[in-house]
């Protein structure tokens, strides 16, 4: 007996997915699209969304986030999406990652918030929980809203109990980020050791190189320039060298060996990292971008730059204000009134905030 075929657009679909695990993301995007036009032809609703709901997720990982954020949007605006709890909850994910991507976190902490409310209590709904909870906590971490992140970590981690090693493992990762922002070190290196445990190199790479990123992003915001930190560097360095990566992926790597280079006091590797990096900045988040420039204003400040260095500083508040963040927007007054004049002895070592 001849096995029934598949119908074209189906094919086509797993052509799409098949490339971006890939990671050949304008293939993918473009197969995603072809099968999104047959969907609708043959008037596959449900597939049709699928693909889209592909297409954004190419320019996610692509770093092409103002085009993501169109794609997730009209996903989420679409009359389809309001006829099921699960699409609701994926496309508002979708969209808080985007406007977290952009800088607008509150609007992201807002969007992740409703997203995981939708789903909560029901169990089939599991997993878009999950999501929508990590959203939610790494849009409040990056607001600085510690106190409400790591409530939001403690409702994560009871959602943990019973999903699989690779879920578990975002999942713990995202909550020793926010121990480490919090002090929590001991939390945090906890945490980021369940993850560890959890994520492996051999099934995505790709993951290893964020989670490694993240991991030694978040041990050198505590101030530890150990050989721990140092290894999480190297392995991120390696994975992301190995994966690809987009440019963004590059840039925000490097922001993380500038930091290890400035807690180690080699200021001229530091800013050998960081002027290439700040004057392609426009392509990171806005308080990634800020984080860049108050780092390469302190790194000016620490080889006597001063100038160069106080209009470094104005760029970098003027992005934090530009992110909705007026607490570190005025960390970085505070830095350069407590540290203009001091010799470049008195203003090594720690990073600071």
């Amino acid at each position: 007996m001849q096995s029934p075929q598949l119908a074209s657009h189906v094919i086509a679909g797993l052509n799409a997915r098949a490339k971006w695990k890939e990671r050949d993301f304008d293939e993918a995007f473009r197969l995603a699209g072809e099968a999104a036009e047959l969907a609708a032809a043959a008037e596959d609703e449900d597939a049709w969304w699928d693909m889209l709901y592909l297409q954004a997720e190419c320019r996610r990982d692509q770093g092409r986030i103002e085009e993501y954020l169109q794609l997730a949007t009209e996903l989420n605006e679409h009359r389809l999406t309001a006829t099921s709890r699960e699409r609701g909850v994926k496309a508002g994910t979708l969209v808080a990652v985007a406007l977290q991507g952009l800088g607008r976190l509150q609007e992201a902490a807002t969007m992740a918030s409703d997203s995981a409310k939708l789903a909560a209590g029901d169990p089939d709904l599991l997993y878009v929980q999950i999501l929508a909870q990590r959203a939610l906590i790494a849009a409040l971490a990056e607001s600085r809203l510690l106190d409400d992140a790591w409530r939001e970590c403690l409702e994560l981690e009871n959602l943990l109990t019973d999903v699989d090693e690779d879920t578990a493992g975002k999942g713990y990762w995202v909550i020793g980020n926010v121990a480490f922002l919090a002090d929590r070190v001991a939390d945090g290196g906890l945490y980021h050791d369940l993850a560890a445990e959890r994520l492996s190199p051999s099934k995505d790479v790709d993951l290893w190189a964020r989670f490694n990123r993240a991991s030694a992003e978040m041990r050198l915001q505590a101030k530890l320039s150990d050989a721990a930190t140092l290894r999480c560097i190297e392995r991120a360095e390696l994975a992301t060298d190995i994966v690809g990566g987009s440019e963004r992926d590059h840039l925000e790597m490097s922001l993380v060996r500038a930091r290890w280079n400035f807690l180690n006091r080699d200021f001229q590797e530091a800013l050998a990292i960081l002027e290439p990096l700040c004057a392609r900045s426009s392509i990171l988040a806005t308080q990634t971008a800020a984080e860049a420039h108050f780092l390469l204003g302190r790194t000016l400040l620490a080889l006597g730059r001063q100038m160069d260095a106080q209009a470094t500083f104005d760029v970098s508040a003027g992005l934090f204000e530009q992110a909705a963040l007026p607490e570190r927007s005025s960390a970085v007054h505070e830095y350069l009134r407590d540290n203009v004049g001091r010799t470049a002895d008195d203003r090594g070592g720690p990073h600071g905030g």
